[in-house]
């Protein structure tokens, strides 16, 4: 069983290269329920298909596909495709198409990954942001002249950084948008915090 899974949601259709190419190169590709087209645009077929299928057309799936139906309507298909993951010992995922379109789900979508993410490395891919989730540290490479955000829901989060136009050391957010457009000026960079942190870093 692969270690990691790219999850693509029924968001907004993923333009980037980089989300483009997580699609076809991961090994294992899951349909979170409804969004077989992006799949099929891409001339792909989806490793396994989560969800209620409320909205999939079962009919036109690949064969090759395993189809998991979990009818549980207190989870959403995002946490029931998570939940496969922890169940399959899948730790680096991947997430696709679950931002956008509506503003209701994608801020949903982001607080379940923030949840998922004390057990699972997560993250989700739009059409101008990765955002990861830290706990602890977390070391980015390469991404000289990027923007950076942070954002915190632990108010007294302590937070220490390095290689960033504005660091931090060893200090809290003062508001929401007081982490709001960083900017990387470093091969190298380095954000600390005491609490989990939401961190967005912009696609090339």
């Amino acid at each position: 069983m692969s270690t990691s899974a790219v999850l693509v949601a029924n968001g907004e259709k993923p333009v980037s290269n980089y989300a483009k190419q997580l699609i076809k190169e991961i090994n294992l590709k899951i349909c979170v329920d409804s969004n077989l087209s992006i799949f099929r645009e891409l001339d792909i077929e989806p490793d396994v298909i989560i969800g209620d299928m409320d909205t999939v057309e079962i009919n036109t799936a690949s064969s090759k596909s395993t189809i998991v139906v979990v009818e549980d309507q207190n989870q959403t298909d995002l946490e029931k495709s998570l939940n496969y993951c922890i169940a399959k010992n899948i730790q680096n995922i991947y997430i696709i198409g679950s931002t956008g379109e509506r503003d209701d789900h994608s801020l949903a979508n982001i607080l379940i990954a923030q949840q998922y993410s004390d057990i699972l490395n997560i993250e989700i891919v739009t059409n101008y942001f990765q955002i990861f989730f830290v706990n602890g540290s977390k070391e980015i490479l390469e991404k000289k002249h990027r923007n950076l955000s942070m954002i915190s829901l632990i108010a007294d989060n302590r937070i220490t950084t390095s290689g960033l136009e504005y660091n931090l050391s060893d200090q809290k957010l003062n508001s929401f948008t007081h982490g709001i457009s960083n900017q990387i000026i470093s091969d190298k960079c380095l954000i600390k915090a005491k609490e989990k942190l939401i961190l967005f870093i912009e696609t090339e």
